[in-house]
């Protein structure tokens, strides 16, 4: 069975409550129990020498069948007594009546309604008034039959153990409002401890059933409540942000998709119809988008093992001077067709680098393509790299027109283009500069871009390792 948290933190705040005041009662009343056993003499009598003179009062009766008689008894009773001031000393009967007292207020065959109350008390009483404290002590004949009660009525002074009875009372009125107090402060707590959680349940609840824009208030009371708020938040924000790159991507695969197949049913529609004659320039042009759509659909298999963390990685030592050599040759033909001249800047003496060769010519590759695209005849692009204390870092610079810096945060995002005027077939689809940062950081790498209008821009990325 499972508890609501309010329910188990109620609980133990009572438990706690309870124990702690059930505790503190049962102390005192220990305490005095014990103080009423080992100071039975103290004060005005009481104790074993009241009882004393109960047993003789009830030996009296025994003899004689009745109270007839027993002044002279209750004249030896009074003579122990008589050194106590304020302490007047009642015999009544089985029926309350006075049969005899050491006070003339309280002559012989005096009735009062709370004395049968006395005489028919089990144990001994005390009785405090705001004048008088009454004591009594039953009386039993023949039989253990109740015949009487012998009563001590004390002016002005509190029987013995009294003060400390009266203060058990007000520990236990004391303790049982404390108890009730502090249980509603308890439940107060516990509303305001499991709330937050009852909140975070239903914002869970709703965001599992669709709704990205759920969030919970982060300003509680209690930190461990609110960092878990702000992480739930957190997570809500993340998970709203991935649905709309989905529904981007969505939007955009679509998108890119459909111009290469439109081109393709276009022109076989047009062999089709006889409008096209199906020669080797209809089919070359055919198997240009062909190629396009492959690439496309290539290069978001990539970044979909890249997202799931299934990206196989082969790291051997690799020389990076001699990648950037390599890259160089491999656009040697394309940055002649555009005449923009290519420069390779790389020490000697750099230690080996431990990471893919291939996907790293494949950032190198992607970065070269950007670079060569975005720099205007007469330009130059330079490859760089250097050795510093966490790694080596890697740079593309070009000297053409730069990045506006409203777009610079976004060049890394798929299918983002800073120039929307640029074609697919001028500009590509937008996803080399996503797959250059996933390959970087499948290596543990970063990678950032730095431009100035009119200016040129740096495309960098450091990987870990080969240190200076």
């Amino acid at each position: 069975m499972r508890l609501r948290i309010f329910s188990l933190i109620l609980a133990a705040f009572g438990l706690v409550i309870l124990l702690s005041v059930g505790g503190m009662l049962a102390f005192f009343s220990l305490a005095v129990a014990n103080f009423e056993r080992d100071n039975e003499h103290w004060g005005p009598p009481m104790g074993a020498a009241a009882r004393s003179e109960v047993r003789e009062l009830a030996e009296f009766y025994r003899r004689t069948g009745s109270w007839e008689g027993v002044e002279a008894t209750f004249a030896v009773l009074e003579e122990r007594f008589r050194d106590h001031e304020g302490l007047t000393l009642v015999l009544v009967n089985r029926e309350g009546r006075v049969v005899i007292s050491s006070s003339p207020q309280m002559p012989p065959g005096t009735a009062s309604p709370t004395l049968p109350i006395w005489v028919g008390s089990p144990l001994d009483r005390v009785i405090d008034t705001s004048e008088r404290t009454l004591q009594t002590f039953p009386i039993q004949g023949r039989g253990n039959q109740r015949v009487g009660a012998l009563v001590l009525i004390y002016a002005g002074v509190p029987a013995p153990g009294l003060g400390m009875l009266n203060l058990v009372r007000g520990l236990l009125l004391a303790g049982v409002t404390l108890a009730l107090g502090l249980l509603g402060l308890a439940t107060l707590f516990s509303g305001r401890i499991s709330r937050p959680l009852r909140q975070l349940d239903g914002a869970a609840r709703a965001l599992a059933a669709g709704n990205l824009q759920t969030r919970v208030a982060s300003s509680m009371v209690v930190r461990e409540v609110a960092d878990l708020a702000e992480s739930f938040n957190r997570m809500a924000e993340a998970l709203a942000q991935a649905d709309q790159q989905r529904r981007q991507l969505t939007a955009d695969v679509a998108h890119e998709l459909r111009t290469p197949l439109s081109v393709i049913k276009g022109r076989l529609e047009g062999i089709q119809d006889g409008v096209y004659r199906a020669d080797e320039p209809q089919v070359n042009g055919l198997l240009s988008e062909v190629a396009l759509l492959e690439r496309l659909i290539e290069d978001l298999r990539l970044l979909a093992l890249a997202d799931t963390g299934q990206l196989a990685l082969y790291a051997e030592p690799l020389d990076a001077a001699q990648l950037l050599h390599d890259t160089a040759h491999s656009f040697a033909p394309e940055a002649a067709l555009r005449e923009v001249a290519l420069r390779v800047e790389a020490p000697s003496d750099l230690p080996e680098l431990h990471a893919d060769p291939q996907r790293i010519m494949q950032v190198l590759g992607n970065l070269m393509s950007n670079a060569l695209r975005h720099t205007p005849t007469g330009g130059t692009v330079t490859l760089r790299v250097t050795a510093e204390a966490h790694g080596q870092t890697f740079t593309i610079e070009d000297t053409g027109s730069g990045i506006n810096p409203a777009d610079l945060p976004h060049i890394f995002d798929r299918f983002y283009r800073a120039d929307r005027s640029r074609t697919r077939a001028r500009g590509g689809a937008g996803l080399g500069l996503a797959i250059a940062r996933r390959l970087v950081e499948a290596h543990g790498g970063q990678i950032w871009a730095t431009s100035m209008l009119g200016q040129g821009t740096q495309m960098s990325f450091r990987l870990p390792g080969g240190e200076a």
